[in-house]
């Protein structure tokens, strides 16, 4: 250390004197390993120094993007909710004009409970909004089911795919009666059948079934779906018919209700 003190004072005064002596020469060779090492350490760490700082700002910035990207991703699914709600709402106004003698009300799904024992939804309407126990529940497309309980502000839809479900039907080409019902077996494909038919009844794949009006609580021509194939049931007596609902039970969001049914359309 005190050998490096030295040669600076040297190159200094020789320096200063402004003569290039071999003194000078030896002491300016002795320096510049050193010189070398400390350009090399300021350089490293200013280049550290920056690496850590810029890293800081893009982790910084990397959040900020994420944020704005969660609030338009939020932002884009309101809007979608709003328009589908939109849509449901324009296609039920063309529903009630076409069938005047139904009173509808509306409800958002708010829960679910579709498993292999059961397929029953939770609605955000109640008896304060004037539904009762056993109304119809509807969408656009057709049937969902009835309301099978209910409270003040929510009531619980069982629905046509679930085993405690029947309901008077109709093959809309043919005319032929016979009933819907649900199926454990066929409840988690999303599945109902039509039980009775006839072994000689003329049913097709992709008939449209309807809801006859008779022994049961559903009104007369509800969509109920369309025949996905015909089976022989296990007695071999009857045929029963695999039904695709028109109706896409998991991924409802808005239902209707139909609360009262007037008398020739007054």
């Amino acid at each position: 250390m005190i050998a490096a003190v030295i040669c600076v004072a040297i190159a200094i005064f020789t320096g200063v004197s402004g003569q290039d002596s071999l003194l000078s020469r030896a002491v300016g060779t002795m320096l510049r390993p050193a010189q070398r090492a400390i350009t090399h350490t300021a350089v490293h760490a200013a280049d550290r120094y920056n690496k850590y700082f810029r890293y800081d700002q893009l982790v910084a910035e990397n959040e900020l993007l994420k944020k704005q990207v969660s609030d338009l991703n939020g932002r884009l699914e309101d809007a979608q909710a709003a328009v589908k709600e939109n849509q449901d709402l324009r296609a039920m106004l063309g529903v009630a004009e076409r069938n005047t003698s139904f009173v509808y009300a509306s409800a958002e799904v708010i829960g679910r409970t579709l498993d292999e024992w059961s397929s029953v939804l939770t609605i955000d309407a109640g008896s304060a909004d004037g539904l009762e126990k056993n109304d119809s529940v509807v969408t656009p497309q057709g049937m969902v089911g009835y309301i099978s309980s209910l409270s003040e502000h929510s009531a619980q839809v069982t629905t046509i795919i679930d085993s405690n479900m029947s309901a008077g039907a109709r093959m809309v080409r043919t005319g032929e009666i016979a009933v819907a019902q649900g199926d454990y077996q066929l409840m988690g494909n999303g599945k109902l059948k039509v039980r009775y038919l006839s072994r000689g009844a003329d049913v097709v794949v992709g008939d449209t079934v309807q809801t006859s009006g008779s022994g049961g609580i559903f009104p007369k021509g509800l969509a109920i779906g369309t025949v996905e194939s015909i089976q022989t049931e296990s007695d071999g007596m009857s045929n029963y018919a695999v039904i695709e609902p028109m109706v896409e039970i998991p991924s409802l969001t808005r239902v209707f209700i139909i609360t009262d049914i007037k008398a020739d359309g007054q």
